[in-house]
């Protein structure tokens, strides 16, 4: 049973005083199944935040169906075990994170006995311990982000839905919910979370969905869609000092990636390398580092957005 299932996605808006209209989903169809890590990319304006507020009732589709473990999405079975983050959280100001956790504890039927450790567990998760008995309004963006998955979190939900999570976060902030992620996995959860922060989904996800322009272009698992069909390795070595890469006698003609002093990396055929290896050795170099060529996701995106203005997909950041 998936616990995400969308078919012939339509979402259609009426904007301006002319109430012309703008086609957001264009007939999407996915699948999520339970237990994985499942990535929605795609830039501003793709259309990731219309289907998280279809998935969670707070919009109606125009046309099609959705469901949450197989429940039509939008009534009130379907939300239960659900967790949602919405894209710019935002709570009572005057509220403590305790307070805030609390809440959220009675409104999802927490026993009152185990609602003090729940709390106290959730705030440890988000590395929020110090800051439980202040209010909310004194938190960074960053904080109030951290506060929003602690809330998702409460009541231990098995489908985790979250929009943009890593939005606001700092490096520390973002390296604690990645792992927090790979341990929600390891416990049998499913996560569905958009973003336009490629290496996110390169370093996190099981499977992948591309939006662009409403349409999904692309799914797929991520171990698929990372390795290029062609043989190809990238090496990345060291020669002596005096010694040029042209001097290594290499079966064929290396694609030079970069280079800086005696160090470089370059690109051979897979089937080359016992030769190119013991070519290297003779030369007095030594390998560094070996591994298979590898097409990163804001490549793909770019073939599947080609199609697109340069402006209209500059939103897909590589953080790179």
């Amino acid at each position: 049973m998936a616990a995400i299932r969308i078919a012939k996605l339509r979402k259609v808006y009426q904007k301006g005083v002319r109430k012309k209209r703008v086609e957001s989903l264009k007939g999407i169809d996915l699948e999520v199944e339970k237990g994985a890590i499942f990535g929605f990319v795609g830039p501003n304006g793709a259309g990731k935040s219309t289907t998280i507020r279809i998935l969670t009732g707070l919009l109606r589709p125009t046309e099609g169906m959705a469901w949450i473990n197989e429940r039509p999405a939008g009534t009130p079975s379907s939300r239960q075990g659900v967790g949602y983050l919405p894209e710019n959280p935002s709570f009572y100001g005057y509220l403590s994170l305790k307070d805030l956790l609390s809440l959220v504890a009675d409104i999802r039927n927490v026993p009152r006995g185990e609602k003090d450790a729940a709390i106290k567990e959730l705030m440890d998760m988000v590395g929020l311990q110090e800051a439980g008995g202040r209010q909310i309004k004194t938190f960074s963006k960053g904080m109030v982000q951290r506060a929003g998955i602690a809330a998702a979190l409460m009541g231990d939900p098995d489908l985790l839905i979250f929009d943009e999570p890593m939005s606001g976060l700092d490096p520390f902030g973002r390296d604690l919910v990645a792992r927090l992620f790979r341990d929600l996995q390891a416990k049998g959860k499913t996560i569905f979370f958009s973003t336009h922060i490629l290496p996110d989904i390169e370093a996190l996800c099981d499977r992948v969905g591309i939006l662009v322009e409403g349409r999904v272009k692309y799914t797929g698992s991520v171990q698929d869609t990372l390795f290029s069909e062609e043989k190809c390795v990238e090496m990345t070595i060291r020669l002596p000092l005096g010694t040029e890469l042209e001097e290594v006698p290499f079966r064929g003609s290396p694609g030079i990636l970069w280079e800086k002093d005696c160090f470089y990396k370059v690109e051979v055929n897979e089937g080359d390398l016992p030769s190119d290896i013991e070519e290297i050795s003779r030369s007095g170099g030594s390998i560094i580092k070996i591994e298979r060529k590898r097409k990163s996701f804001e490549e793909l995106y770019k073939e599947l957005a080609s199609e697109l203005p340069a402006q209209r997909y500059g939103g897909i950041q590589s953080d790179r």
